[in-house]
Order: structure tokens, then C-alpha cells, then sequence
């Protein structure tokens, strides 16, 4: 033991010390500081030499002082690794400062981050940190000469700090790039990462091996033309919302998941549902008028997906208290998200026993995604689905990132009112609803907007398909929503099944006849029935019927019910209500009165019909159920039912005209 301690010893004795080392052979050195421009801290982005001839690396020093018996010695330390200061940053309010920081990583490569100066607080743990996992070379002795040095530093340069990825003025702002505007914004964030905006390969790569084999597969052209729509919303004064493609597994849905995210960046882009609310939330801050992927629907907790779909799609998170009990800032964004799953959002929430709101569904858009081959309706020679597939996910993890970037920077440039353009797709007649539905109009608007920014991106020459095809793409997907979804309000039908399965569940155990027929002994009591030649009427109690359409508002559930021909109020006391009042056991009782046969096909303005396939003579046939105004009664709507032609499903296309360029190019929308 004793020889190796004497050999180490000597080994170390003859090591060169850190200032004897020696640069490459024809590298720049510069000099160090005398003792009048000291102390300081300079930065060398190449070697340097101190006073005494010693050759020093790359990096910033802390040049100082030490006083002795006689004089002043000169010290020398290292910091860090090549690390400049470039501006102050701040927001608009003046806020939120920070620092625009450019350094140099152990192999060589330069870097930018915009630090927040909250970093220095207390012993600065989480900026070394994140400085260490970015490849700047710090010494573990000087720790408190880089807080000292970021802090003092003489900095001539302002900035205004943007907190969220997107649109900052007439900039677009990604971390570490902004594209437009003048130079004078950049993105500030507590990690100097960037990992989810990626860039591999090349924009002609990415359209000749990805973008091109959308083309007679309308499902992936929707997918890809859905990832060009984020940085719109704002331009046409939109909130968020989004799409679900659900289906069984193993057809093809996150392959088209995959394929949207590439307009943005790699596998990193993505997400899953299998995060909590909070996360969830940071990521929609993270993809700010961009795009939100999330893979399986089905990872999420049922009991709060319905409640994550309204954050995402408003774009605001929770309010929240500091420390010192007062309201912090609430996280904001505006993004589309788009989902997959093996089942829709209400099937979901239904396995935690919540029950979808209007709200939700119109705020997350459910797509029925079997086709042909699964997901695809043209193979392109691959030999089945699968092999176009694997392909497809193979490219693009040579080739993401750069579509969205070129998309950008035609778009910054565009001066081209899209809420104009946006208005005139909405009210064609692909995506036309008539009465004005909200709930279907809000819905068509967004594939509306999805076809507008398709078509943009063709113009810009990103995707190489031919005019139209993202258009024909949005179409299609919007009527398989329309036929998915059915015709009407869906609170509406929610309310009416309600109703109906409440009658399905109890109506043989906790209804008795009030004519007193049977003996039968009810428990928890729901009303009567009574028997009459086309089956029963349902005569609830006010509980019975409040405990039915429970979730709903109870006035707005008998308008409903009154209107659909379900609630029979031509007995009532008016100006008591709509109920009726009955005799039951001697004592005056006031029902509803229910009647589950007399369900209307309402007709609530939208699309202008309601069809149903009836056969006849071994023919089908599709009947139309006309505007019976207010939404009569049975004998009224059986009087107008005449035979009507399918729906057709193509329309004509629609000038799109570029007034602020001076040219007008008629462009098929």
C-alpha cells in the first residue's frame, strides 16, 4: 500500500499543471487584464494568457485582487466554459426579466437561452443545473462567481421576452427562433431545452417520403392539413379545439398522429393522455397556437377528461393561490389539439360515470377512422396498410420539423385577411348548416379552418398536393362527424334519452298504475302510469322527474321535452307549471305527464333536414321529416313526411379572393 500512495504521489508531481497547458498549434490567445482593469470578468472565447506567461482555456474568469505585505497579487479563476451575456430581457409590462444567454457546450457547439433571473435566487442549484445538462463546462469551486457574474454584468442590449411559444406580435416565436418581426423578441423559459421542436432531414425529403402519400388518403391529408391550423387561430380571432380519431387498434390512428406532429418536430413532439391536469395544462402552454398531440384517449383518467377537454380547448388553467395566499398568473394558450383513441370521449368519461357535457363534445370532435385498409384508402403499391405504416413512420424520423417552419415563414409574410377567407369556406356548402346550430356551426367552423390552413400550406408549395385536396380532405371529415354525431342539439337528445332510459331502468319497479289495478308495493316511489290504447303514459312525480334528467337544468329539460311531444302539458295548469293534476288515493297530486311513444323527429334548424333510411318494397329509401314549426305534434309531422334525394356529398368550390395583394387568384375552396 505504501508504494502505491508513493507512486500516486509521484505521479501527480509530475502531471503539468492547468496553467501549463498548452492551446492547439495556431490558436488565437489572448491576454489577461493587468492590475488597473481589475477586478472584472471577461469572457475568451479563445485561450488565453495571464501575466506570467501561463496559457489558460477557453471560458469566463474572474480576474481579481489579493492584497499582501507588498502589494497586490493578480488572481485568475475560472468560471465557466464561453458564456456571453447578449441583452436584458423582460416583458411587456416589465416584468418577467431575464438574461439572453449564448454559450459554448463541451463539443464546440454554440447555444442561446433566455434565463429567467429568478434562476439566481438562493444558492442558483437549478441554473447550474440546467447549464450542466446543456453542456457548459462549470468549476464546482467557483460557484458563486457565476451568479456574481451573470448579475453585474454591463449589458447595452434590451429585449422583450416572450413567456409562451407563438404569436408575439407579428413575430412567431419558437424556443431558441423566432421567425418575422425584427430581431427584437426572444423566448424565455425556465430550461434551455428544445427538444420537442426538432428539425431532421429536409422540407423536400419531408414532401416527397411523407406529404405525398396523403394524397388519396383523406384521413392523412386532414391529419396533416389539422398541424397547419394552430398558428390561424389567431389570425382569425378563434379560441381552441379539436379532433379525436377513434377506431379499433392496430388501423393506422397514431400513425396519423405521428404524421401531424411532424410538421413540428420528432418524437418528442408527442404526447400521451397519461399525464395529470396540471401537465397537461404546462404542455398546452408549451404548444401555444401550435399543435397538441396526445396519444390514447384511453390512458386518461375517465373522471377528469371531460374537465381537461374545456381547459385545453378554452385555453386557460386553473386559478391558483402563491405562497403568501395571493392569485398567481394563470396559464394561458391557444392551441388544436388532436387525439386518438380506441373509443369517443363520452364512452370514455361514461366508464368513470361522468356524463358529457354539450360543451365537451363539440370542443373535441369525434372521428370514426375505419377505412378501406384501416386508416388508409389508397395503399400506393405498399403491399397492405401495415407496410405503408411502417414506411411512413420510418420517414418521418428521418424528415420533421422543417414543414412547419416554411409554413410559418410565408405565413408571417401573408397579409391576406383569413378571417375573411375562413368565413367564406365556413358558409359554403360543404360545411354549410342551415337554422344556425351553434353547436354544429361552432363544429363546422373548425374543419372549415382546417381546410383554409391545408390549402395555405399547398399555396406555400409545403405539402406538393394538388389544390383541393385538403379541402376534399376537411369535407369528408366533417361529415363523418355530422353522421357520427347525428342531426340536433346533442343537450337536446341527451335530455330526451334520459327520459327514455330512466322509463327503461324503473318503469316496472318504481311506477304503479294509478287506476290502482295491482297491488304492487313500490319502493322509492317515481309516479304512476296509466294505461291507455298505444301503450302507457308515465305520470312522474316532480322528484321522480328532477331525479331523470339529473346534470340537466329542470326548465330547460321540460322546454325540451315540451317541445319534442314527450311531455303532454295540454291538461296543465299554466300558470302552475306544466304539470297535471291528478287524483290518486283521494289526495290531489301534481305529474307529469310523460309519453315515450310520442317522440318527434325534432327539426332544430340544422342542416336544414333530418333523414332516416325507411325501406319500402324492398327499396331504401330516405325520408324527410319537414319544418313542422315549433316542433308540433305527431299527427302534424306524420302530415308533412314526403320522400326526399340523398343529400349529395359534393359541392361547389368557392372563390377565395386575395384583395390586399392586388392580384386576384381564384383559388378552389
Amino acid at each position: 500500500m505504501t508504494n502505491l500512495v508513493e507512486t500516486m504521489q509521484q505521479m501527480l508531481a509530475n502531471a503539468p499543471a492547468a496553467n501549463d497547458v498548452e492551446p492547439p498549434e495556431g490558436a488565437k490567445v489572448e491576454t489577461f487584464p493587468g492590475q488597473e482593469g481589475r477586478p472584472c470578468y471577461r469572457v475568451y472565447d479563445d485561450w488565453g494568457s495571464d501575466t506570467g506567461g501561463h496559457r489558460r482555456k477557453p471560458g469566463v474568469y474572474s480576474h481579481g485582487l489579493k492584497q499582501t505585505k507588498e502589494g497586490f497579487d493578480l488572481v485568475d479563476s475560472f468560471v465557466c466554459g464561453p458564456l456571453h451575456i447578449d441583452a436584458t430581457l423582460s416583458d411587456s409590462s416589465g416584468g418577467n426579466f431575464g438574461r439572453l444567454l449564448r454559450f459554448r457546450d463541451t463539443r464546440g457547439r454554440w447555444k442561446n437561452w433566455g434565463m429567467p433571473c429568478e434562476l439566481l435566487a438562493g444558492l442558483g442549484n437549478e441554473l447550474r443545473g440546467e447549464l450542466l445538462a446543456q453542456g457548459l463546462e462549470l468549476d464546482p469551486h467557483n460557484r458563486n462567481h457565476l451568479a456574481a457574474y451573470l448579475q453585474t454584468a454591463n449589458i447595452h442590449k434590451h429585449m422583450e421576452n416572450a413567456l409562451t411559444v407563438g404569436w408575439h406580435g407579428g413575430a412567431f416565436v419558437l424556443p431558441g427562433e423566432v421567425i418575422g418581426g425584427n430581431d427584437s423578441v426572444h423566448f424565455q423559459s425556465q430550461t434551455a431545452s428544445s427538444r420537442e421542436y426538432a428539425r431532421a432531414g429536409s422540407l423536400e425529403g419531408w414532401r416527397s417520403e411523407v406529404s405525398a402519400y396523403c394524397v388519396g388518403n383523406q384521413l392523412l391529408a386532414f391529419a396533416l392539413s389539422v398541424a397547419f391550423a394552430g398558428p390561424l387561430l389567431a389570425k382569425v380571432h378563434r379560441d381552441g379545439g379539436g379532433f379525436n380519431l377513434f377506431g379499433d387498434s392496430s388501423i393506422g390512428k397514431s400513425t396519423a398522429l405521428k404524421l401531424a406532429a411532424s410538421v413540428w418536430g420528432g418524437r418528442e413532439y408527442l404526447r400521451t393522455w397519461r399525464a395529470t391536469a396540471n401537465g397537461l395544462e404546462g404542455a398546452g402552454t408549451l404548444f401555444n397556437d401550435g399543435l397538441l398531440c396526445l396519444d390514447e384517449l384511453g390512458e386518461s383518467d375517465p373522471r377528469e377528461a371531460g374537465a381537461v377537454v374545456y381547459a385545453l380547448a378554452n385555453g386557460q388553467g386553473k386559478q391558483r393561490a402563491n405562497r403568501y395566499g395571493g392569485a398567481r398568473e394563470v396559464n394561458r394558450w391557444r392551441c388544436i389539439l388532436f387525439s386518438t383513441g380506441e373509443r369517443t370521449l363520452a364512452a370514455h368519461m361514461a366508464e368513470g360515470g361522468r356524463e358529457p357535457k354539450a360543451g365537451q363534445s363539440v370542443r373535441l370532435l369525434d372521428l370514426p377512422c375505419g377505412r378501406r385498409f384501416g386508416l388508409f384508402d389508397d395503399l400506393h403499391g405498399f403491399r397492405d396498410g401495415r407496410a405503408l405504416a411502417d414506411h411512413l413512420l420510418q420517414s418521418v424520423g428521418k424528415h420533421h420539423g422543417r414543414a412547419g417552419r416554411a409554413f410559418l415563414e410565408r405565413l408571417v409574410v401573408d397579409q391576406t385577411d383569413l378571417g375573411a377567407t375562413l368565413a367564406t369556406v365556413a358558409n359554403s356548402e360543404r360545411f354549410k348548416v342551415e337554422g344556425g346550430e351553434s353547436q354544429a356551426g361552432r363544429a363546422a367552423k373548425l374543419f372549415a379552418l382546417v381546410a383554409v390552413a391545408g390549402e395555405l400550406a399547398t399555396e406555400y408549395g409545403v405539402t406538393g398536393w394538388p389544390q383541393g385536396t385538403a379541402l376534399e380532405a376537411a369535407s369528408m371529415a366533417f361529415r363523418l362527424w355530422r353522421d357520427h354525431r347525428g342531426r340536433g342539439n346533442t343537450e337536446q337528445r341527451q335530455i330526451i334519452e334520459k327520459v327514455s332510459d330512466f322509463i327503461d331502468r324503473h318503469g316496472d319497479s318504481r311506477f304503479s298504475s294509478i287506476d290502482g289495478t295491482d297491488a304492487v308495493l313500490i319502493r322509492d316511489r317515481a309516479g304512476w302510469f296509466r294505461t291507455h290504447a298505444d301503450g302507457k303514459l308515465y305520470l312522474f312525480t316532480p322528484g321522480g322527474l328532477r331525479e331523470a334528467l339529473a346534470g340537466h337544468d329542470f326548465k330547460r329539460s321540460l322546454d325540451v321535452l315540451e317541445q319534442a311531444g314527450i311531455l303532454d302539458v295540454s291538461r296543465a295548469n299554466r300558470a302552475d307549471g306544466r304539470a297535471t293534476v291528478f287524483t290518486v288515493k283521494g289526495t290531489s297530486r301534481r305529474l307529469y305527464v310523460v309519453n315515450p311513444g310520442e317522440r318527434h323527429v325534432l327539426d332544430y334548424g340544422n342542416y336544414g333536414t333530418n333523414t332516416a333510411p325507411v325501406t319500402e318494397n324492398n327499396e331504401q329509401k330516405q325520408v324527410f321529416y319537414g319544418d313542422y314549426g315549433n316542433y308540433g305534434g305527431k299527427n302534424q309531422c306524420q302530415s308533412m313526411i314526403q320522400e326526399q334525394p340523398p343529400p349529395a356529398t359534393d359541392c361547389q368550390g368557392v372563390v377565395r379572393s386575395w384583395e390586399s395583394t392586388g392580384v386576384d387568384h381564384r383559388a378552389m375552396f
